[in-house]
């Protein structure tokens, strides 16, 4: 088949996850051995190219590497991140602001059970797919979330990267996420103020751009006496990314939404272990390489944290982490593609080229 893969058109470095998983999965694509004719496009909002490109290169398949869809006239993949706004409407990011509620259900709702692949991270993602989509199992492909380990694993520490942030190595906890509140700050500050209550000397620190909350975070440090332990560092640079994970006594992933996310896996590529929430889907992504907590439960996340100053238990969680990450690399993300391509370019077989079929 001849295949357009189509980008994120509105990638932004400050969109964390979203951006690296583009680039990462872009990597894969251009060292990807296949035998079909592939081809990729980041197209521009609003601007409808992407069938005047199918007619153009005589495509047979689009993939789209991203929850963004142009009307084509051949069969497509969808991507998914995400439901969160079926599982949690009630979070105003998820249905009041930005890609609101209706916006989103009726994205979804038309396109999903249009496509002919529906690709989403885990069993447990692909299960929402078909209960609020109703689409058929047979049509979702589950591939696990990359990492490009490559440009991670064997970075040096280098301490020197903390000191404008007045972090000590090992004596902080790093969360990188969005200031969403469906990423769940509050629960880790009320874990920081336990801890500090139990006579321990730790910090937190946050990263990551203002999407709204930060202020309404800013402002529970203070009502919790915690504006010198806590650290706003904003968006972060790749390096000082890469050191604030190296250096942290634990990443402590605090988000609600599932079913995958990407920071964990950066962590555990970098050595650092992974205090996660039990959001949907985490258990299924991480299995023994994490150790999780209820996520509106600070005492719950106080234990798991307390429970890393096991070194047998830090060393073995750090072990399994990395040994997931070798199997959640660019590459076999886009073997994975390269096989549902594989099985449907049977199907594709069964009707000659050109863009639609016409009744006469």
């Amino acid at each position: 088949m001849k295949v357009l893969f189509v980008g994120n058109p509105s990638e932004r470095p400050t969109d964390g996850g979203s951006a690296s998983f583009q680039q990462t999965v872009l990597a894969g694509l251009q060292r990807m051995s296949s035998a079909h004719e592939c081809s990729y496009v980041r197209p521009e909002p609003g601007k409808g190219v992407i069938q005047s490109w199918v007619d153009e290169k005589k495509i047979d398949f689009v993939w789209f590497l991203s929850p963004y869809y142009e009307p084509v006239e051949v069969p497509f993949a969808a991507t998914v991140w995400d439901l969160g706004h079926r599982e949690m409407p009630y979070f105003p990011e998820l249905s009041l602001s930005g890609w609101k509620f209706d916006e989103r259900e009726g994205f979804y709702s038309h396109v999903l059970p249009r496509a002919g692949i529906v690709v989403i991270g885990n069993s447990v993602g692909a299960r929402t797919v078909t209960e609020f989509y109703r689409v058929r199992p047979e049509n979702i492909c589950e591939i696990p979330l990359p990492v490009n380990t490559s440009s991670l694993q064997g970075v040096p520490k280098d301490p020197a990267l903390l000191q404008p942030y007045g972090l000590t190595p090992g004596e902080y906890l790093f969360y990188p996420a969005q200031f969403w509140p469906h990423k769940n700050h509050i629960t880790l500050i009320d874990a920081l103020a336990i801890l500090h209550a139990a006579g321990a000397d730790m910090k937190l620190i946050f990263t990551g751009s203002d999407k709204g909350n930060r202020q309404y975070v800013e402002e529970y440090v203070a009502s919790r006496n915690l504006r010198s332990s806590v650290v706003f560092a904003g968006f972060v640079e790749t390096p000082v990314l890469h050191q604030l994970y190296l250096n942290a006594y634990a990443m402590t992933f605090a988000s609600m939404m599932g079913p995958d996310n990407l920071p964990p896996l950066e962590s555990m590529a970098l050595g650092c272990p992974v205090v996660s929430a039990a959001f949907n889907g985490a258990r299924e992504q991480m299995g023994d390489a994490a150790l999780f907590f209820d996520p509106l439960d600070a005492n719950d996340a106080v234990a798991k944290v307390a429970a890393l100053s096991d070194p047998n238990l830090r060393q073995q969680l750090i072990a399994n982490g990395q040994e997931l990450v070798k199997t959640r690399s660019p590459d076999g993300y886009v073997a994975k593609i390269n096989q549902a391509l594989n099985v449907f370019a049977r199907k594709r077989k069964l009707w000659g080229p050109g863009n639609s079929y016409r009744h006469t």
